[in-house]
This record gives structure tokens, C-alpha cells and sequence, in this order.
């Protein structure tokens, strides 16, 4: 996945998930399973191209893409298509 696709899966996900606005980093990176001091960080890295997302990590992204919601509930209510 490159950092232009994940920056446009950021924002078509908070759409998708009813927030009116792109996902934040920090979003992002709870809804990935991110851990450590600043997950949000790790996606701005990403999407900078200064590190490289994790194929699973990428997997993970078209799974929501494709429907599924976050285990922690990030936004409202799925619209769907």
C-alpha cells in the first residue's frame, strides 16, 4: 500500500464510518492495533513515506475498506453503499 492510498483510505473511511471528516492518525492507528507511545505517529510515518506499512497492516486497511468495522466502535453508525 503506498502513502497516497493510505491517505485516501483515511478519508474514505471516515466517511464510511458516519464521522464527517477524515479518520485522524490517532484513529487510524487505534483501529490498525498500533501500539507503542503514539500510534497516530506511526501512521503519519506511513503515509509519509518514512516507514513502510506492514503487509497485514495493508490487509487490514481493504478489510475496512471492504465493510468491516473497527473492533472499538471509531465512528457513529456504517452507512454502507
Amino acid at each position: 500500500m503506498t502513502p497516497a492510498q493510505l491517505r485516501d483510505a483515511r478519508a474514505r473511511l471516515g466517511d464510511m464510518w458516519n464521522l464527517g471528516r477524515p479518520l485522524r492518525a490517532s484513529e487510524m492507528g487505534r483501529a490498525l492495533g498500533l501500539s507503542g507511545r503514539d500510534p497516530g505517529q506511526s501512521v503519519l510515518d506511513y503515509e509519509s513515506g518514512k516507514a513502510t506499512i506492514s503487509g497485514t497492516g495493508a490487509i487490514l486497511v481493504r478489510v475496512y475498506l471492504n465493510g468491516a468495522l473497527p473492533p472499538d466502535g471509531i465512528g457513529c453508525i456504517y452507512k454502507g453503499d
